[in-house]
Parts: C-alpha cells; structure tokens; sequence
C-alpha cells in the first residue's frame, strides 16, 4: 500500500494557475512568495494574470515547478514514491531533500531559458501506434544527418516524437500506413529529448555541476533510467541525461506497480498525468490536486 505522487510537465499551464491557492491558503502563500522571492522574472504576474510569456518554455517550467509545489506545501502530502514528467521531475528532486528550494529554482530557470534557445526541429503526437512499430519507422526514416526518435513514451497507444524536421515529416507521411490513428504536430520552440538539445545539455551539465545534490529522502522514479533512485551523482546524472533522452513514463508508471504503489496523486495543474496512469495500469488508484477547492477536499478527508 504505497502512495506515488505524480509531477507534470510542460503543457498543463494555464493563465491563472495557483492564484486561488495563494489567495485561500497561507502555506501555499508562503511557498509561492519564496519562490517569487528567488525567481529573477516576474513569475507572479506570469501565473496568475494573462500574460502570453507563460507559453514559452523559458517560464513556463518555473510556473510548473511553482504550482507543484505550492500543492504540496498546502497539502503536506509527501509520497512513498515521487514520479515527475520531464520537467516534473525538478519540484520532485525538491520534494525529496536532493536539492534545495533556492537552487531548485535556478535550475529550472537555467533548464528553461536552455530549451528555449533551442530552435531547431519539431515534435509531434501520435496517436495509437503500436510502440514497436513506432520505434521502427522512426529507424526506417532517419538518417545519419535527419533523426526522429520517440521523446515522450506517454502511454502505450500514445507517444511524442522529436527531431529534426525533415525526418518528422517523413514519419508523418507514413504513420498512419503503419497504424497510426492521428499525428498531431506540436507548437514548441526545439526538438526536446532529442539529439538537437545535444549543446543545451552541455551547458546545463555545467550549471548543474555547481549545485549540490544530496541523497534523496523520498526514492525518486527517473525519467531517464525508470528505476527507483535515491543516490544523489546518480539522481544528478540522470537529470542532466533527461534533456536528449526520451521521457519513459509508461515504463516509470510499470515500476511504480513492481514496487508496490496502489495510490497516485498528481499535484499541480491540470490532471493529464493522471489520465497517462489509468491508460497504462488498473493497479494504481488516481487522483490530482489542482486547486483550493481540492486542497480543501484533500484535507477534510
């Protein structure tokens, strides 16, 4: 009977987020404005008004990153297990005592301005295809100079592609012949968990080298090996790997399972995480933590 707590990734922001928590919560509050207090950009105005800078990647991961952890500061919910979804995984590492608050936010500022310089390339959703033979056309139509290979394995009917834009298309062309149901182009600025991010990652490497890592407290499920971790040069090496290597949630969400979870809750905006862990198991029971009203709920229980 283990708990999992559930991080998302980019995509689940919207305009607003996280502002009813700091309105009706006072621990949320004091959260937020310590972040607010480290972050160099105005995230505030950038979460809670109308403000399109929340769309780019830049602040879109510390607007992330704040909101889950305003969650869990408000619920004081800690988890058995914490799985975030590529970006998700930073409020996780925080979660779990491997790095502080103040360096948590500079990472992901750090992590966000990298990806979003990035330019080069495309990404792409696609619907009910097999894993394998997604795989395989990704082979069939990459070269040496033009690759495409799967970034975000989602769940089992749904995976992201990424690369240079070539190669995507050609992919595209041929999808659905090989079974996919839908492909769905994707707005971003790069090509993540590609090989284009191969120069960002470096940088980050650098940046990450000045941050102390600790142990986890709490085992985290990394994105990148899909194993329980909680050694910190490990934990660190991983989070660096992230940035040009695939997202492997379905394979994370199976761990979860072998090690006994029962219960997921997802804390921050939205609940599209959640939707992914009742595609890929009916062993896990689900649940998301958004708003004040769900706080609210959450702490009546």
């Amino acid at each position: 009977m283990s708990k999992l707590v559930i991080f998302p990734g980019q995509g689940a922001q919207y305009a607003g987020m996280a502002k009813d928590l700091y309105d009706n919560n006072e621990k949320a509050r004091q959260q937020l404005d310590e972040i607010f207090e480290y972050a160099s950009a105005d995230l505030k105005t950038i979460m809670f008004e109308e403000d399109d800078r929340l769309n780019d990647t830049r602040y879109t991961q510390p607007a992330l990153f704040a909101h889950s952890l305003a969650v869990l500061a408000a619920t004081g919910i800690k988890g058995d297990y914490l799985l975030g979804h590529s970006l998700g995984e930073l409020p996780a590492l925080v979660h779990a005592g491997v790095v502080s608050l103040s360096d948590g936010v500079r990472l992901v500022e750090k992590r966000g301005a990298l990806m979003s310089e990035t330019k080069s390339g495309a990404m792409a959703a696609v619907i009910g295809m097999e894993i394998k033979d997604l795989e395989a056309l990704c082979e069939k139509v990459s070269t040496d100079e033009e690759k495409v290979t799967p970034a975000n394995i989602n769940a089992p009917d749904q995976v992201v592609v990424s690369g240079d834009i070539e190669a995507v298309e050609r992919f595209k062309e041929l999808a659905k012949e090989w079974g996919a149901r839908r492909v769905i182009p994707l707005k971003v600025s790069g090509a993540f968990h590609s090989h284009l991010m191969e120069d960002a990652k470096l940088q980050f490497k650098e940046f990450v080298d000045t941050v102390d890592f600790k142990d986890a407290e709490i085992p985290v499920i990394q994105n990148v090996s899909a194993e329980r971790e909680t050694d910190s040069a490990t934990i660190k090496r991983n989070f660096v790997e992230q940035i040009t290597h695939p997202v492997r949630f379905v394979e994370c969400v199976e761990k979860a399972v072998e090690l006994g979870v029962t219960e997921s809750i997802e804390v921050g905006p939205k609940k599209v995480q959640s939707g992914l862990v009742r595609k890929i198991t009916k062993e896990i029971e689900t649940s998301h933590i958004d708003t004040i009203e769900q706080v609210e709920v959450f702490l009546n229980e």
